[in-house]
């Protein structure tokens, strides 16, 4: 595997540096590259916002019983916890209302998702490229926002804990249709490192 591992990450998170690390020894090729810093998803809340209010009416319409489920819209939600806001908007409500604010259009919408994917490609591609890798590797969901627009499928798996406990996971991020791949290369690291803990009392 050719894999590429993201110096910041490697100089802020001991877990990240030492899966790197480890993953190396195991036989891996390990590329170390620093990301573009100038590339920012400009936008991206927009797109969250107008794909959330088309596609919930008709994810709700399509898969939910309208017997057991009555909310039928963003707005429906709104009102929905706004009925009992002690109990059900603990947090959230502002990304309810941002939703039902935005009035971008459609085709607004359209440049804006051309434009983010050029951003987000643009964001991997530079060491996808340069460096014919396999994957790249990033934390968590740090980097899920630029994955989602470049059309890029990402997998993750936990590579370790923290004192406290929470679990922090390695993701791999490839390129377009590269799933079977990354399912190989994702098995391949949980047979070689068998990290993951079962959640206590799990049933």
């Amino acid at each position: 595997m050719r894999l590429g591992a993201m110096v910041p990450l490697m100089e802020r998170d001991s877990i990240y540096k030492e899966t790197v690390e480890a993953l190396k020894e195991a036989g891996a090729h390990i590329v170390e590259f620093s990301p573009p810093i100038d590339i920012h998803l400009e936008n991206f809340i927009t797109l969250l916002n107008i794909d959330m209010k088309h596609d919930l009416p008709t994810y709700l319409e399509i898969h939910s019983n309208p017997n057991l489920v009555s909310v039928k819209s963003i707005a429906d939600i709104v009102d929905f916890n706004k009925s009992d806001s002690l109990i059900r908007i603990p947090y959230g409500q502002a990304l309810f209302e941002g939703i039902i604010a935005d009035s971008t259009t459609t085709g607004e919408l359209d440049h804006i998702k051309l434009d983010l994917e050029e951003c987000g490609r643009t964001f991997f591609d530079t060491a996808m490229d340069a460096h014919d890798l396999d994957a790249i590797l990033s934390i968590n969901n740090y980097h899920a926002g630029y994955a989602a627009v470049a059309k890029y499928p990402a997998l993750t798996i936990p590579m370790g804990y923290k004192p406290s406990g929470e679990p922090i996971s390695l993701t791999f991020i490839g390129e377009p249709f590269s799933e079977a791949h990354l399912l190989r290369m994702g098995k391949t690291f949980e047979n070689t490192f068998p990290i993951r803990k079962m959640p206590k009392d799990y049933q």
